[in-house]
């Protein structure tokens, strides 16, 4: 039986959020996910929402770091998806924010590599213990698009260019095997690095998705890849040689955008219809970093 062959039956969690994004499985079993649009990071626990730091720009990827703060991916304040684009009354210059269990706000990185603007989008941490993170530029721009870049730094703010993806990077993870895995937006296409210290391989082609744009993803203890297909409302599985397992249709407009596995469900923002909504999944999580070190 496919993961989600019981269809598009979900739980509603939370709902009149501003553009959720970037969910993160708590061991409390709350959620925590950014709101774009709402310019924050937020924290779901049992039906009700809290704002745990007001981030400015546009609050995009987050996860957890290994000093129990959270780090997200501010884009500087832009969003698009299927009832139009935003942007933030006061932007700001991309950047990777941290925030403290207690909520105090942090800059980690501002100096960013290449052409501005800087977006970063999705980030997460390595085996090496740094931040790594996409920057589709210039995105909000589609008909005069740029390379984006897939960057790392240190948690003092050291930045180094890895990789250019040419349309758009997106969703971004390391998977069972080690190896970076990249959604690039614009082609439907998900790339794999090989990976070491010093830097990454060739990108190899991994999977496409037939409908949808992927967007963030996350992978299951099995190995599989669990794709957000926003703009084409679609969540795709892929088993860990890249074959297609399942597509899941959404309802039209609401935008599945990322997603995390918790308590035997996969948790997915519905950034389109501002929702937070849960799944049941037989599966569970692959570690992240830096939790699978341990």
């Amino acid at each position: 039986m496919s993961p989600l062959e019981q269809g598009w039956r979900p739980h509603l969690l939370a709902q009149g959020l501003e553009f959720p994004e970037g969910p993160i499985a708590m061991p409390d079993g709350s959620i925590v996910f950014t709101q774009i649009r709402g310019q924050c990071l937020s924290r779901y626990r049992a039906g009700e929402i809290t704002t745990l730091a007001n981030t400015g720009g546009g609050a995009n990827g987050a996860t957890l770091g290994p000093d129990g703060a959270f780090y997200v991916a501010n884009n500087g304040g832009i969003s698009v998806g299927p009832h139009g684009g935003w942007s933030a009354e006061s932007q700001i210059p991309g950047r990777i924010q941290r925030v403290s269990p207690d909520g105090q706000l942090s800059d980690v990185a501002v100096a960013l590599p290449g052409e501005p603007p800087n977006r970063p989008n999705d980030l997460c941490f390595g085996p090496d213990g740094l931040l790594y993170f996409t920057d589709p530029h210039n995105w909000e721009d589609l008909a005069n698009l740029k390379p984006g870049r897939v960057n790392r730094t240190t948690l003092d703010g050291e930045v180094e260019l890895l990789a250019q993806v040419d349309r758009f990077p997106n969703g971004i993870g390391f998977g069972p095997d080690d190896r970076l895995y990249v959604a690039e937006s614009v082609t439907q296409k998900v790339w794999v690095y090989d990976w070491t210290t010093t830097g990454l391989g060739e990108a190899r082609l991994f999977c496409t998705l037939p409908k949808g744009y992927p967007d963030g993803f996350c992978f299951s203890d099995v190995g599989d890849l669990i794709v957000c297909g926003s703009l084409g409302d679609t969540i795709w599985v892929f088993d860990s040689d890249g074959k297609e397992r399942q597509c899941l249709e959404t309802p039209p407009g609401t935008e599945p955008t990322n997603c995390c596995i918790a308590d035997g469900r996969l948790v997915v923002t519905l950034s389109g219809v501002g929702q937070l909504v849960a799944l049941d999944y037989p599966d569970g999580p692959l570690p992240l970093y830096p939790d699978r070190l341990r």
